[in-house]
């Protein structure tokens, strides 16, 4: 079995002590896939919490005006640090976004929720070039070859889908329903395994990478968001376990010091600690998500 952590929204406003708090009693251990928002928009650091906790209630005129892009290569501190934590094996990069904000004047239909607004691939443009200069610039800024993505809001629409794929990006989740996707050889392939796995086994997840040809992808992953039972994860865990796959924890640094919605006493960081403790009796191979989509 596998393991994989997958950690969303760095940009140009996280700081090196943030990463250090979250990550320095981990990354010896287990590799962290750091996935990065290379030119965010607004001063996300307010957003994201104000979002937190106002949900709908978010001054969205306020958000849309908010809109100066800010690279994260100006963060020179940052970036100093992250090709530090590289060169020691600790961290790993992917693409995650380049402003977290959908472009588009009008979303795709029957997706018009608020939140969709930071699903930046949920899209009716093709991308495919405006991600492969964002990775070829991360790429060069970290010098460390960028093959992963993973979608804002976990949303992609067929279009992002297939602006991914072409841009040469293995994929880490992405709402895209598996019959849906590619109707070659490989993706009918797929598309048997899928469907014979869940014939055999009925509501578990399938567990394993999958190979396309041009891409890999893993279909599912696991959130740990403050809403996030222990229970759920250790679960999830033992369902994949079963079966010798691959498991995929996701979760967001920027949330770690966030009190469970449950259990006030416990922090996020609480919750991720005692989930590790609990994985750490097993025979589990740590490695970062590049490795575990490498093709």
């Amino acid at each position: 079995m596998r393991f994989a952590i997958r950690d969303d929204d760095t940009n140009y406003y996280t700081s090196p002590e943030e990463l250090e708090q979250c990550y320095n009693d981990i990354w010896n251990d287990i590799p962290v896939t750091l996935c990065v928002i290379s030119q965010v928009k607004g001063n996300w650091k307010k957003w994201v919490h104000e979002i937190y906790n106002q949900k709908h209630q978010t001054d969205w005129s306020a958000w849309m005006n908010d809109d100066t892009p800010h690279p994260i290569e100006d963060n020179k501190e940052l970036i100093g640090y992250i090709n530090q934590k590289i060169k020691e094996g600790k961290i790993d990069i992917a693409f995650h976004a380049k402003y977290h904000r959908n472009g588009d004047d009008v979303l795709p239909e029957n997706m018009t929720n608020n939140y969709v607004r930071g699903a930046e691939f949920f899209t009716n443009r093709d991308l495919t070039n405006y991600i492969k200069t964002e990775v070829d610039s991360l790429s060069n800024l970290f010098h460390y070859p960028i093959t992963i993505f993973t979608p804002p809001q976990n949303l992609l629409s067929k279009q992002g889908y297939n602006s991914v794929i072409k841009a040469g990006l293995n994929i880490c989740g992405g709402g895209i329903t598996f019959y849906k996707k590619s109707k070659n050889l490989k993706g009918l392939i797929n598309i048997g395994k899928q469907l014979y796995f869940k014939m055999l086994h009925g509501d578990a997840d399938y567990p394993y990478v999958l190979n396309y040809g041009d891409h890999t992808e893993i279909p599912y992953h696991y959130p740990l968001q403050p809403s996030t039972p222990l229970r759920l994860l250790t679960d999830a865990f033992e369902m994949v376990r079963r079966y010798d796959g691959d498991f995929v924890l996701s979760t967001h640094y920027i949330e770690f010091n966030y009190q469970m919605v449950y259990n006030e006493k416990l922090t996020m960081k609480n919750v991720l600690e005692e989930f590790l403790h609990y994985i750490s009796k097993y025979d589990v191979k740590k490695v970062s998500l590049s490795e575990l989509l490498k093709k």
